[in-house]
């Protein structure tokens, strides 16, 4: 196995775990107090785990579409599925630390909405993604 593809799946798969942690944190989000300490704990979550590893997935994914040079259409559909992902997970990142001093409930819970929504465009995406990144790596 190459060292660029399996760098490339090692941060993917963290990335993954970060998203499970999220998910519990926002799902244990019930009543105003449990809100306000999800919207805490992901903050540090995409602070110290998620930017970084995003940062990983992006760097990883360069380089092997440099060493893919000249990209076939699959590979451009692949990264294109990919760009859309990460952009949207980025954008959930700075809606989480827009809303991490929030008090009102309410504010909080249209927040967690927005995030939960763009959060489900980039499971769409990555899905494409990870099967044709898949369908290479496997070549």
């Amino acid at each position: 196995m190459e060292p660029f593809h399996v760098a490339h799946l090692v941060v993917l798969a963290m990335w993954l775990g970060v998203v499970i942690t999220e998910v519990l944190f926002e799902f244990a989000g019930s009543d105003a107090d449990s809100l306000r300490a999800a919207a805490r704990f992901h903050y540090n979550v995409d602070k110290y785990g998620e930017l970084p590893i995003l940062i990983g997935v992006l760097v990883t994914g360069g380089l092997l579409t440099v060493r893919a040079w000249p990209l076939t259409p699959l590979h451009v559909i692949k990264i294109a599925t990919s760009l859309v992902s990460v952009g949207a997970a980025l954008v959930c990142v700075l809606w989480v630390f827009k809303r991490r001093r929030i008090e009102d409930v309410d504010v909080l819970l249209g927040f967690r909405r927005r995030i939960w929504s763009l959060a489900a465009i980039a499971a769409v995406f990555a899905g494409p993604a990870l099967y044709l990144g898949l369908v290479y790596f496997l070549a």
